[in-house]
């Protein structure tokens, strides 16, 4: 259990040394080694890299990727104003894991940042039907629904496919 927590200590220290503030709250050594693989991957290749060994990592041990390693990497993404790649990684994280309301929330995080409400405000809606217990998403979801209803057409905008 203390090598697990010390390895997982080291990665997240990695992580942040590459530019990534990975941070993986489980007692799994694979996990960890995941988000250091995944953070390495950012730095050295971009999104397009770091999403591919997401996807490399799931389908040889899907236990080493937890839904929060995306989770985290896309926060990170949003610290760093990268608001088109966060939501790349939640994307990912749902295709990942489509039945989880927290990805669809952070998804609807990263759409709003970015300025797409009416994908913000799906992605939360979408969040409170896997979640009802979700009462943050189903308020934004409710705010963004009276604003884009009262907002001149076309303001709301989409997010590019």
């Amino acid at each position: 259990m203390k090598a697990a927590f010390v390895i997982a200590a080291l990665f997240a220290l990695a992580a942040s040394d590459l530019g990534a503030q990975i941070t993986v709250t489980t007692d799994s050594s694979a996990a960890a080694l995941a988000s250091g693989q995944v953070a390495a991957k950012l730095k050295a290749g971009g999104i397009n890299a770091a999403l591919a060994e997401f996807r490399r990592l799931q389908e040889a041990n899907a236990a080493s990727t937890p839904m929060k390693l995306l989770d985290d990497l896309g926060r990170s993404l949003i610290a760093q104003n990268r608001y088109k790649d966060a939501i790349r990684a939640f994307r990912e994280n749902i295709a990942a894991y489509p039945d989880s309301g927290t990805v669809y929330a952070s998804l609807g995080d990263a759409y709003l940042i970015d300025g797409h409400r009416t994908a913000a405000r799906d992605a939360y809606r979408r969040a409170t039907e896997l979640d009802s217990t979700n009462s943050r998403a189903r308020q934004l979801a409710d705010s963004l629904n009276a604003r884009l209803r009262h907002a001149p057409a076309g303001t709301g905008t989409s997010p590019a496919p």
